[in-house]
């Protein structure tokens, strides 16, 4: 990156230099800073540092200001920039033949105009490096904040799906947390119990797709029998009654988990009972208590990766509600109808369940060009 002090204009949205969070003092040091905080992932550290990039370069050469310096017009302008990076003979390297790498000599920042997709992408990533330099207190202000409402809520949205895409784990993340699952010790009654409960936790939030909210508030009764096949009813965000198909693994689990807390093999319709209680107290767990056994889990799963530090990093954010974006995503790689999927997410709408099923684009790329004439 080129930083851009002692541009022509020096208007600035700058914050007084004792106020700020970080240890900046330049608009490149600044971006660094945000930068830095997404060094574990190399995936995203990547993604936004080629962005940024892209700005600070623009700034310089294009607008002649420093960042901090940019008005909403200048940030509509660049947007603009995004689609038909002008001129092109400076800015794109075309689609054709080997891409330059950057400190070659002929590296570009891009390869052609950026599709709407990608432009969303990059707008969204702008937005976070803006929002992270105001919470800092380098900048005063977000200027993006003020353009129009259309920009803003394709920008949140293409931001938050690369986000869930962030937190979807990869089939070999998936299997060590399964196989760390299998290697808890059973040398006692009690490591025996914990091992069947959190199995039954894991198998339940994953093939149902639950909120860990929903999860422990539900009693036995929400499972039900009808016409030979069970059902889990739940009553979601809204307080939508939403019901949903229940696995055959998944029954299997819950019959050993009942007989492990001495319960007959299946529910009851009258069962009024919270599903997971305590072992001590016989009260209700709460969601803090089931994302610590989870969590510690996912940290034993994670040296399985000791010579992947990104997948170890990764695993260390882990949290209930990734059960829940896997299970949309696998549900899409089952080959699940969508219609079904958003049913069984209980969406409120279409956009929100592609925030989740199109997480595995690429694979779907690489299976459709399988496809001969």
């Amino acid at each position: 990156m080129q930083d851009n002090q002692g541009l022509e204009k020096q208007d600035t949205s700058r914050v007084m230099q004792r106020h700020c969070q970080i240890k900046a003092h330049t608009d490149l040091e600044a971006v660094c800073c945000w930068l830095d905080e997404y060094k574990d992932n190399e995936r995203t550290y990547r993604s936004y540092e080629k962005e940024s990039t892209r700005l600070l370069m623009w700034c310089a050469y294009n607008q002649k200001k420093t960042l901090s310096a940019l008005s909403v017009e200048d940030f509509k302008d660049y947007f603009d920039f995004l689609s038909d990076p002008q001129p092109r003979t400076d800015w794109c390297c075309g689609y054709k033949g080997r891409r330059a790498r950057r400190g070659e000599a002929d590296w570009k920042p891009f390869a052609g105009p950026l599709s709407d997709s990608s432009k969303a992408t990059a707008i969204a990533v702008v937005n976070s490096l803006i929002t992270y330099l105001v919470d800092a207190n380098y900048l005063n202000h977000n200027p993006i904040k003020i353009i129009r409402k259309k920009i803003k809520s394709n920008a949140d949205y293409h931001e938050r799906k690369f986000e869930i895409q962030e937190r979807i784990l990869e089939p070999d993340e998936w299997r060590a947390i399964l196989e760390s699952l299998e290697a808890m010790p059973e040398n006692s009654s009690k490591e025996i119990d914990e091992k069947v409960r959190l199995r039954f936790i894991i198998y339940s939030l994953y093939f149902l797709g639950l909120r860990i909210s929903e999860l422990v508030s539900s009693s036995w009764r929400s499972f039900r029998e009808h016409e030979g096949k069970w059902w889990f009813y739940v009553v979601g965000k809204g307080n939508k009654l939403g019901k949903i198909p229940v696995h055959e693994t998944l029954m299997q689990v819950v019959c050993q988990y009942r007989k492990q807390i001495r319960l007959p093999t299946y529910p009851e319709i009258d069962e009024d009972i919270p599903i997971l209680v305590s072992w001590r107290t016989g009260e209700p767990l709460s969601a803090r208590y089931i994302n610590v056994l989870l969590k510690k889990l996912a940290l034993q799963a994670a040296q399985m990766f000791s010579d992947k530090p990104e997948k170890m990093a990764k695993l260390k954010k882990f949290s209930a509600h990734w059960l829940r974006h896997l299970s949309a995503s696998m549900q899409d790689r089952a080959g699940i109808q969508f219609t079904h999927i958003r049913q069984n997410l209980r969406h409120s709408n279409d956009e929100t369940t592609r925030l989740y099923v199109h997480a595995l684009d690429k694979e779907r790329h690489i299976d459709m060009n399988k496809l001969k004439l």
